[in-house]
């Protein structure tokens, strides 16, 4: 069983690890994205999709036997 100081320090050790792994991966999205320019490709195809009208679908009528 821990006390209570080490557990506190482990969650502190494990939460500065955490923010760093966070931080690298956003720094490596942006530098995704800045290199192949997804950010105006993502934009571009939401342009398109939201003018992009789905077909109604026909109205049938039941049969009554």
């Amino acid at each position: 069983m821990l006390p209570f100081y080490e557990y506190e320090y482990t969650l502190e050790i494990y939460n500065d690890l955490l923010k760093d792994r966070n931080d690298e991966e956003k720094q490596n999205t942006q530098s995704y994205s800045d290199k192949y320019n997804t950010d105006s490709m993502s934009r571009s195809m939401n342009k398109q999709m939201s003018s992009f009208k789905a077909p109604s679908m026909p109205k049938i009528s039941m049969p009554k036997f």
